[in-house]
């Protein structure tokens, strides 16, 4: 195609540009050649939403069931898509809890690890044991269940690795109950399908990750008071969200909300049990 020809047309698939994107393909009109001012405009507008979706969809997500009426409505392109919300908020939410201080004194067989505490009873600080206490209560564990042994044991040898292999298993465990969530909202919330439900999981799930996150940054001033008052207030604001967007996205009167979220709780604890359990039994090998 001669030069003159490809005035007009989109660079990537040769469709007739009739504005800055192509009506085809969706990119901008760009040269071949780049600027450095093109090269960081392009970089501003995917760090900071720059077309507005970013922000958007933070607003969007402070309302509850807001994102997922959107979504069903068809009115999707002014947000982000549910799973890379669900991912982005995901990903700092640990990268803050990986991070923050350990908040209170934290003994050598107890390891708190992204809002999951794990430990058993009997020991001291870890900066007071000695061999012989380590000795002794590794002698103690004999006692326990055999199944919980290579965990405890795990945790009492080498809690700083335990913790560091939680927080490696612990997002991969929480997307795969993503679906089972969705799932049991379906069985009370006949009213949607299941591909709704799936979206509103992933939307709840961003919120509850945007709460824990905050009440993990109030442990960065270390001060214990400061980080049980947020955290209460992060529980309180998580628990209303989560009413208020099941009224919104699936309707009804407030007892029936309050008893579904109590049931859907419930059920979602115990399916959540083999989950756990399997992220703790990979982090103790």
């Amino acid at each position: 195609m001669a030069e003159g020809d490809l005035a007009g047309r989109c660079l990537n698939c040769s469709g007739r540009l009739s504005g800055p994107f192509c009506s085809s393909c969706g990119q901008r009109a760009v040269p071949p050649d780049p600027t450095v001012a093109e090269l960081t405009g392009d970089a501003w507008q995917e760090l900071s939403g720059y077309d507005g979706r970013i922000l958007a969809t933070v607003r969007g997500l402070l309302r509850p069931g807001h994102l997922t009426l959107e979504y069903i409505a068809g009115r999707r392109a002014h947000y982000l898509p549910p799973l890379r919300v669900y991912l982005a908020v995901s990903v700092l939410y640990f990268v803050l809890a990986a991070s923050a201080p350990q908040v209170g004194r934290q003994t050598a067989a107890e390891v708190n690890a992204g809002g999951v505490r794990i430990g058993f009873s009997g020991s001291r600080p870890a900066e007071e044991l000695s061999a012989e206490d380590r000795t002794e209560l590794l002698a103690q564990l004999e006692q326990a269940p055999f199944w919980l042994r290579p965990m405890l044991r795990s945790v009492l040898e080498d809690p700083a690795g335990f913790r560091s292999r939680i927080f490696t298993n612990m997002p991969r465990v929480l997307f795969a109950m993503l679906p089972v969530f969705a799932a049991i909202v379906s069985l009370f919330y006949r009213g949607r399908n299941f591909p709704v439900s799936l979206v509103f999981a992933a939307h709840l799930h961003a919120f509850a990750f945007v709460a824990l996150g905050v009440a993990e940054l109030a442990k960065f001033p270390r001060s214990q008071p400061i980080s049980v008052a947020v955290s209460a207030l992060a529980l309180i604001a998580l628990t209303a969200y989560v009413l208020l967007a099941f009224r919104r996205v699936y309707g009804g009167g407030w007892v029936s909300i309050v008893g579904k979220g109590v049931a859907v709780g419930f059920v979602c604890t115990l399916a959540s049990i083999p989950f756990f359990m399997l992220m703790i039994a990979m982090a103790a090998m």
